[in-house]
């Protein structure tokens, strides 16, 4: 799967939602985890949503095959779907408690063992047979039920195109939604063969793992049918069906279909998508040594999609954001070729060979993750994968890391309520930047070879953490436990920083130093790349680079000695290694001269972050960060620091709405940031992606009366800026932002726009646009559909109002309903929903007040407990509170002199 989150913005948003400390959770998950069957000493099952681990555990010793035969039938005006579950279970031995199969808040019509009515119970989470009725050890086990269509995107999702009144729907399963299709066993270590079979409107099309064998006329319906899957666990089965627009291509005899809803396809590229897939299968197939283990390879594009995608067995499903109604930027096309090779990658890893639990939900993430990467480095267009990996991925793997919510990345996983919070920055992206840097340890050819073994060994079988690091040590012939310790069992990001004497010009000493947080003091061993720069002529050259492995508080690098005496000295030139960096005084000085005539794109990159992460760290006063930005950044033409400085601007601004400075330093400050993203806009290349980059921060930091005019005129086509096309979503943000500061019609605006673009996409945006309006009334009313009428809505619907509800400069507005919002809690709290919880969580904004910080204390200390993603959310907005708060007072005593 693919978590979308974004570092930049009105809220330096690292998606909250889908993030945990499970240490701060323990009262919560305590009471259903532990619970004994007082007599036999096994788990008891709790009356409530989920599944634990414990129970998970005593199912799989109940149970030693499963396979399920499934009729589902589908229409396109009910609000629920049918169907028919028949479950062929072989057991360990006779059955000592009760069997429960899960099925969450769907009705039960009737249960059948072996062909004859049985008695059961059902509590709306699952259902419970008794062993009286399951003498045997061999037992076909059949369930008639009905469910409700989902309009949260789990389960089964039913989409009404407004545009042509089309109805599509599709599945989303993980971690613990797939029995929100049927009733069954919804844990990945019970892997079963399915055998589907759907009617459903004859003008639509089913998908599902396997490709139809046949399909039957029905008068109004077709009947499909489905030949009997190969072995995999639930979460990554689906079903798939609507009238969806199919174009057809070939990998080497792998038959392959992209799918997208009808009033979609006329934007869909297809050209890029099979490129980018038949590379992919290009790069993984030899190096994994195994062909692609299924028979077919489908992706579809669907609305309403709370992830990037999703990698059923398959049937791959993609958020159909990834199509846009304009040019993409190369940057945006390679994000795509990311996801389609992270997608095609979990086939292997992850769907062949799957955890046994959700414990590894972080491997099964991070390898994808690291895989998709070098797919693009070694196998496609995109020669700078890696540069954009360390912009995005590795940037939320060092914030996240840096909260104090971080976790280990291998940490225990009590209930699916955890498994699902813990999609975050350490799953994903610490998880597959740690993955990055085992092959410079190992090698990588010995990693390849590692993973290679892993998978034939293992296919169609569950596995653990240890079965995957064996594999890699015995291929390199090293003993991994000691870094498996440091890096996958402790939590924290390390500080490198290097320090280094000359003599006529030569260096005579060299020292790596590595550092560690108070809260977690691990010490690590792992290879970094020195990289050494000098002046020459006009440029700043590297003339050398200097492998290095350190370990422990200090590490002599004697290599370096006799080398010419560098003016810049970056320790993990390439970005080698997962590790913060602070840069020795020598460099930071011939950094701020000369930054510009560094010819390494890479290394100017690396060095921009570098100079914000002191400003994030209240070590450089913010003016000081926004003047060296303006006076240096103009020059920069890496389209990668472009894209990096663009979104650090836009993060600044926020927090300069609130930072407690003169009035008129603050206007100064916001009006220079305000004029220089113009100034950008105006004199890049028509058509260019630095163009493209440029707009989109316009949008977000444009305030002046000046600035609200230009993009009004740029909305009614009264301005021109050349070679930059409006498309129909650069159209909304010009309209968000003129509601934002109700300019001019506002209000009119929408309505024109809405009038032009009936999509659910412009009606999505015309909520944002909506919610972001500064007045009492708005606020009150989305509050109100959040907090009172949220079943009038979709969950795609709620998730744009709320991050849109309070923009960093619309403090007092929150605050006027803060003891409103805090009140809720409670109600949000005692949600099932998952979906629902981090929708909430997300709309709180910057609060960079003492004042701010405290309420959160207060509400994580209150006496009724919170849920695991409430827990991380408040957490985390308190320490972005607290940053904000140290940043300000840097800036005030800078001013002070």
């Amino acid at each position: 799967m693919i978590q979308k989150y974004k570092l930049a913005g009105t809220k330096l948003a690292i998606t909250l939602a889908y993030s945990i400390i499970l240490a701060a959770c323990g009262e919560k998950s305590a009471p259903q985890d532990n619970a004994l069957n007082p007599v036999t000493g096994s788990p008891l099952r709790v009356e409530t949503a989920g599944l634990s681990e414990n129970y998970a555990k005593l199912r799989k010793q109940q149970i030693t095959k499963v396979d399920y035969q499934l009729s589902v039938h589908l229409d396109s005006v009910d609000d629920h779907f049918s169907g028919t579950m028949i479950a062929e279970v072989d057991f360990n031995r006779v059955l000592q408690q009760p069997l429960t199969i899960d099925f969450s808040d769907g009705t039960v019509e009737s249960v059948k063992v072996d062909g004859q009515e049985r008695p059961f119970d059902y509590n709306g989470h699952f259902i419970r047979i008794a062993p009286a009725q399951l003498p045997k050890q061999q037992h076909k086990i059949s369930v008639n039920y009905r469910h409700p269509y989902s309009n949260n995107g789990s389960g089964l999702h039913r989409f009404k195109d407004p545009i042509d009144d089309k109805v599509y729907m599709y599945t989303d399963f993980e971690p613990y939604d797939a029995n929100r299709l049927f009733p069954h066993f919804d844990q990945p270590n019970l892997k079963a063969r399915y055998t589907l079979d759907v009617t459903a409107p004859k003008d639509w099309i089913v998908i599902s793992a396997e490709r139809e064998n046949r399909i039957e006329e029905m008068g109004e319906l077709n009947h499909w049918f489905f030949p009997q899957t190969q072995k995999f666990s639930s979460y990554i089965f689906s079903l798939h069906a609507g009238p969806y627009h199919v174009w057809k291509d070939d990998a080497e005899g792998i038959p392959l279909r992209l799918m997208a809803r009808q009033s979609l396809a006329k934007y869909v590229k297809t050209e890029d998508w099979f490129t980018f897939t038949k590379q992919s299968f290009e790069f993984f197939q030899p190096y994994f040594e195994i062909d692609y283990p299924f028979q077919k390879y489908d992706q579809i594009l669907v609305p309403d999609f709370n992830a990037g995608a999703m990698e059923n067995v398959g049937s791959v499903t993609f958020n159909d954001t990834y199509v846009s109604r304009g040019e993409k930027t190369q940057a945006q096309r390679m994000r795509l070729a990311n996801v389609i090779a992270h997608e095609l990658a979990h086939q292997w890893f992850g769907n062949l060979v799957t955890m046994n639990w959700w414990d590894d939900l972080w491997l099964n993430e991070s390898f994808a993750t690291y895989m998709a990467n070098l797919s693009l480095a070694e196998n496609s267009e995109f020669t700078n994968a890696w540069e954009n990996f360390y912009l995005g991925t590795k940037q939320w793997a060092y914030h996240s890391d840096q909260r104090p919510t971080t976790h280990a990345i291998q940490l225990p996983v009590r209930n699916t309520d955890e498994a699902f919070a813990n999609f975050d920055g350490i799953t994903y992206g610490k998880g597959g930047s740690v993955l990055k840097q085992l092959p410079y340890y190992l090698g990588k050819e010995e990693f390849r070879k590692g993973v290679s073994n892993y998978l034939k060994e293992l296919s169609y079988q569950n596995s653990t953490l240890d079965d995957f690091i064996g594999h890699l040590g015995k291929a390199a012939g090293i003993n991994l436990d000691n870094w498996q310790q440091q890096w996958l069992y402790q939590a924290g990001l390390n500080t490198i920083e290097a320090s280094f004497q000359c003599e006529n010009a030569q260096i005579s000493s060299l020292t790596l130093k590595q550092s560690a947080p108070e809260a977690h003091p691990t010490l690590r061993e792992q290879r970094t790349q020195l990289g050494f720069y000098r002046m020459d002529g006009e440029s700043m050259k590297r003339y050398a680079t200097l492998p290095v492995l350190y370990s422990g508080a200090i590490t002599k690098v004697k290599e370096a000695k006799g080398l010419p005496c560098p003016q810049i000295l970056y320790p993990n030139e390439g970005d080698w290694a997962f590790a913060k960096v602070n840069l020795d005084t020598v460099t930071v000085q011939n950094m701020a001269q000369h930054i510009n005539s560094i010819e390494q794109p890479f290394a100017r990159l690396m060095l921009w972050q570098s100079l914000f992460d002191s400003t994030y760290d209240a070590k450089l006063p913010l003016d000081e960060y926004i003047s060296f930005i303006i006076n240096n950044g103009a020059v920069e033409q890496d389209i990668n620091a472009i894209r990096l400085n663009a979104r650090y601007l836009s993060f600044v601004y926020s927090y300069l709405n609130q930072i407690p400075i003169d009035k008129e330093r603050r206007t100064e400050l916001r009006l220079a940031i305000e004029d220089f993203v113009w100034q950008q806009l105006q004199q890049a290349s028509g058509g260019s992606d630095q163009q493209k980059v440029w707009f989109g921060i316009f949008t977000s930091v444009a305030h002046s009366l000046a600035a609200l005019n230009n993009a009004k005129q740029m909305l009614m086509g009264e301005l021109a800026i050349e070679g930059l096309t409006l498309d129909p979503d650069m159209r909304w943000e010009l309209i968000s932002l003129q509601n934002r500061y109700l300019f001019s019609d506002y209000e009119e605006a929408i309505t024109r726009e809405l009038e032009k673009d009936s999509s659910d996409r412009s009606n999505l945006n015309a909520i944002a646009a909506e919610a972001i309006r500064p007045l009492p009334e708005t606020k009150k009313k989305w509050l109100d559909n959040l907090i009172l009428n949220r079943d009038k809505f979709k969950l795609s619907e709620l998730r744009r109002a709320t991050s849109s509800l309070f923009t960093s400069e619309q403090i007092e507005l929150f605050n006027h309903n803060r003891e409103r919002i805090f009140a809720a809690l409670e109600q949000i709290n005692n949600e099932d929903s998952s979906e629902l919880i981090s929708t909430y969580a997300y709309m709180f904004p910057l609060m960079c007040s003492k004042e701010g910080a405290q309420k959160i204390s207060a509400t994580l200390e209150g006496e009724k407990p919170l849920k695991p993603m409430l827990i991380k959310a408040f957490k985390n907005h308190r320490y972005t509170s607290e940053r904000c708060i140290k940043m300000g007072q840097t800036l005030l005593k800078h001013q002070q002199g």
